[in-house]
C-alpha cells in the first residue's frame, strides 16, 4: 500500500520498447478490462524501503508490445541506486521533490562528475539510453516512467 506523507513524489513510469514480446505472453492486454481502477493493482517494493512499485500495463504482465507504464512513490530521504538501462526513460514528477544525479560523460571508461537537476512537482525528464544517474528524494515523490529497447525490463 502506498503510504501518505505530507511531501511525496509520485513517478509514473511508461516504458518504450523497440523489440517485440514473445505472443505467448501470459496474461494478454486483451483479458483485461480497458478501465481498470489503480487502487487495486498488486504493489511490490522488490526488498527496497522505501519504494512502492505499481506496474500500471506492462510487457510481462499485460503483453504489451511496444510500452511499459510504472507508478512509483519513494519515501523522503530514500534513493535509486546509481545505475544505467539500455533503454531511454521519461520521467514525470505527479508529487514531490528530489534531485536527479546524471553522470557528465556516460559513454567514456568513467561517467565522469555528475551534473545536479532539481525536480518538482509537475516537472519532467529524460534519461538517455545509457546514461549513469540516480535520484535522491527529499520529500516523497509519486512519479511516472517510460523507457525505450530492453523488453522485458525488470527492476532489480
Amino acid at each position: 500500500m502506498v503510504e501518505r506523507y505530507e511531501t511525496s513524489l509520485l513517478l509514473l513510469c511508461l516504458f518504450s520498447f523497440s523489440v517485440l514480446v514473445l505472443a505467448s505472453s501470459p496474461c494478454p492486454l486483451t483479458g483485461l478490462p480497458l478501465v481498470r481502477n489503480i487502487s487495486e493493482i498488486p504493489q511490490d517494493n522488490y526488498g527496497r524501503a522505501g519504494l512502492s512499485h505499481m506496474t500500471v500495463a506492462g510487457s510481462l504482465l499485460h503483453g504489451l508490445k511496444e510500452v511499459e507504464v510504472w507508478l512509483q512513490t519513494f519515501s523522503p530521504g530514500t534513493y535509486t541506486p546509481i545505475h544505467r538501462h539500455s533503454c531511454e526513460e521519461v520521467f514525470v514528477v505527479l508529487k514531490g521533490s528530489g534531485t536527479l544525479y546524471l553522470a557528465s560523460d556516460s559513454h567514456g571508461k568513467y561517467p565522469g562528475k555528475p551534473q545536479e537537476h532539481f525536480i518538482f512537482t509537475n516537472s519532467t525528464f529524460h534519461i538517455p539510453v545509457n546514461d549513469v544517474h540516480q535520484i535522491c528524494i527529499r520529500g516523497l515523490v509519486h512519479a511516472s516512467h517510460c523507457s525505450a529497447n530492453e523488453i522485458p525490463l525488470l527492476l532489480g
